[in-house]
């Protein structure tokens, strides 16, 4: 009898312990998933609310209508069909197409579940038909129509500009776009590539390529003592362990201080500052910076950007350290890293709804665009501005420049064959070094080739359009 007593109190603890495993994951994932749930395709609250409400309007930050209902209940967008493509992926459509729109992600907003409760008091109360609420988003849609239609003919890829002393997104370009007024009216063509529901800012997960070595130059100035007064030797290629890193075309670039390693994008030297790191010292400046994190934003979705960790071979480190290998960014991440560095090393969350009104015009506080984290040390993200300013000034990222203004950036080349049979991605991240302007950006062209030649000159124009449209 005492052995069925202890079986069975034995069954009971382990039945406990599940039960309460139970409780912890589900809540874990209510914390975590619960917005991706409730503006879920299948959420049947919202199905029935979409043929019941009005939903509300979306502008841009200058109040341009992006989206609207009509009399007969239609969803509209704007007019200009190159401007409604170019937001196309951050608006959304009201079939949730774009999952990280805000048609869909803030749906219960617009359809005015979120709403106030003096908001549904006072329609029912008047018998006006309800109505949710209007967001107004951080975004420039004119800016972003601009920085869409500099994209190289046929070329895909991103760009992220960001505020970086607030993070407010001032634009997110993602090509190829589609048209969500196509997907309203049933017509042909919403999609013609097949991929541009997919917003690559938020879910672009790209190998970075040499703007990782803003990642690997902060490590190296936080872990190896008298880093900045080292010489390294670049003979165009070099042995790790078993496989060989080399320089981008082969390019010899012979003796070097640190500086002109990280200006001029030396390969080899990055390399050996990422084995000389170790892979822990390596990823915890990464994941300082925000990799391998679970991103968790009130305003969108982002991927996750990854990094490898543990005891790396020392060719796969040596390659990690250039940006290439099996790590993994997307460029609103990028933008967010580079604006880190802008700002002293703190790090804002980023931020895309700038207010929500609700009946009688009346404003609803939006929070958001806080503090997500400290990237890097003050002192180190003073030493990261000196060397991106002079990579623009005098290195591989001179295509950045702006007339009249302070543009600190990094350029990349990234690999994305074994046998580089594909042309590279090309990349560039940088900041402008203005209080009155304090903009980020990452922008990327895949398979555009370098990017100094490519993403450098997009990225100015792009800066430089910000800059213009902000006084």
């Amino acid at each position: 009898m005492r052995r069925i007593r202890g079986a069975i109190r034995a069954i009971s603890v382990l039945l406990l312990a599940a039960f309460a495993g139970l409780i912890l994951y589900v809540g874990y994932s209510v914390y975590t998933s619960s917005s991706r749930w409730l503006t879920s395709g299948y959420n049947a609250r919202l199905t029935h609310a979409k043929r019941t409400v009005r939903m509300g309007n979306i502008t841009d930050r200058n109040g341009l209508l992006l989206a609207t209902t009509d009399q007969d209940g239609m969803r509209m967008y704007s007019a200009d069909p190159a401007l409604r493509r170019a937001v196309s992926q951050t608006v959304g459509d009201t079939m949730s197409m774009s999952g990280t729109g805000v048609e869909t992600f803030h749906a219960q907003t617009l359809l005015g579940i979120s709403g106030s409760l003096i908001d549904r008091t006072w329609q029912y109360l008047t018998g006006k038909e309800y109505t949710g609420e209007d967001i107004r988003l951080t975004i420039d849609a004119e800016l972003t129509s601009y920085i869409s239609g500099l994209f190289p003919e046929g070329k895909n890829g991103a760009v992220a500009v960001i505020n970086y002393q607030t993070g407010e997104i001032l634009s997110m370009v993602s090509k190829p776009d589609y048209d969500p007024q196509a997907l309203v009216n049933r017509r042909e063509g919403a999609d013609e590539n097949g991929s541009g529901y997919l917003n690559r800012c938020l879910q672009g997960q790209y190998a970075p390529g040499s703007v990782f070595k803003v990642i690997t130059l902060a490590a190296a100035l936080e872990n190896l003592p008298n880093v900045q007064n080292e010489h390294f030797y670049c003979e165009a290629e070099q042995a790790f362990g078993d496989g060989t890193v080399s320089c981008y075309g082969h390019t010899k670039h012979g003796k070097l201080s640190l500086l002109q390693a990280f200006s001029e994008s030396c390969n080899v030297s990055f390399a050996e500052i990422a084995c000389a790191l170790g892979s822990d010292l390596l990823a915890k400046t990464a994941e300082d910076a925000g990799f391998n994190d679970n991103f968790r934003f009130q305003d969108l979705i982002l991927y996750e950007s990854s990094m490898e960790k543990g005891d790396l071979p020392l060719y796969d480190l040596a390659w990690t350290g250039v940006g290439q290998g099996t790590t993994l960014v997307t460029p609103l991440h990028m933008a967010m890293i580079a604006g880190a560095v802008g700002a002293g090393g703190i790090m804002r969350e980023p931020k895309l709804i700038l207010q929500v009104t609700g009946e009688g015009g009346i404003p609803r506080i939006r929070t958001g665009g806080g503090i997500y984290r400290r990237a890097f040390s003050d002192s180190t993200a003073r030493t990261l501005s000196d060397y991106m300013r002079y990579a623009v000034e005098r290195g591989t990222g001179t295509k950045a420049r702006i007339s009249g203004y302070t543009v600190c950036g990094k350029t990349g080349s990234a690999e994305i064959s074994n046998d580089k049979s594909v042309s590279t991605n090309a990349w560039f991240v940088g900041f402008v070094e203005d209080e009155r302007h304090p903009y980020a950006i990452a922008a990327v062209v895949e398979q555009g080739g370098t990017g100094g030649s490519v993403a450098a000159p997009l990225a100015a124009k792009a800066l430089k359009m910000a800059i213009e449209r902000n006084g």
